[in-house]
């Protein structure tokens, strides 16, 4: 085995400082949400939301029936899946508290053994979307609205960009509203 020269070989990173203080940052936060409540009222606002899923039924009169047919429910599952875990990233006080949200909320979809469920968890529309939010612009429930049409291969049809538009945003403002409810400790 022969010596080369490596001086061209560069590394890249933070110090273990560095890491070690952001790790005791993330420790220290999640410290603070269990002591002021915060992880309880994230497992709550996940039972909410799946409480108000299963209630969701109820509003299926109001929908056009174009939209349950065929595989346009679960498509219209996954956006609403994806708009409830965006809200909740985007308006809980940290990831964290989203992030026992989002998993209390899946535990007690999954349990109910649900074929819709299973098929919105398969679907890769959430790449889809995730893309349209970080791409961004002014009117994003629109862009969502657009992608949604597109998805359902009706790419520039009122009727879906609609449809797909008032998802997003009924689904935002209800997590929206839930958030303020439990009203959250700094």
């Amino acid at each position: 085995m022969t010596y080369q020269e490596d001086s061209d070989i560069k590394i890249f990173g933070g110090s273990h400082t560095d890491h070690d203080e952001d790790f005791l940052r993330q420790i220290e936060a999640l410290d603070h949400h269990r002591h002021n409540g915060n992880f309880d009222k994230a497992r709550q606002m996940g039972r909410k939301l799946y409480e108000l899923v299963k209630e969701d039924s109820e509003h299926e009169k109001d929908i056009d029936p174009a939209f349950k047919e065929g595989k346009m429910p679960v498509k219209a599952g996954v956006l609403a899946m994806f708009a409830t875990e965006a809200a909740l990233n985007m308006y809980l006080p940290s990831t964290q508290l989203s992030a026992v949200a989002i998993s209390e909320l899946h535990r007690l979809l999954a349990k109910t053994a649900s074929p819709v469920y299973d098929k919105i968890m398969e679907s890769p529309a959430y790449s889809f979307y995730y893309l349209t939010i970080r791409k961004g612009g002014d009117d994003v429930a629109e862009e969502i609205g657009k992608a949604f049409a597109e998805h359902c291969r009706h790419e520039g049809e009122e009727k879906y960009i609609h449809y797909g538009k008032r998802i997003y945003e009924i689904v935002t403002e209800e997590v929206q509203k839930q958030i303020k409810l439990m009203d959250f400790a700094d």
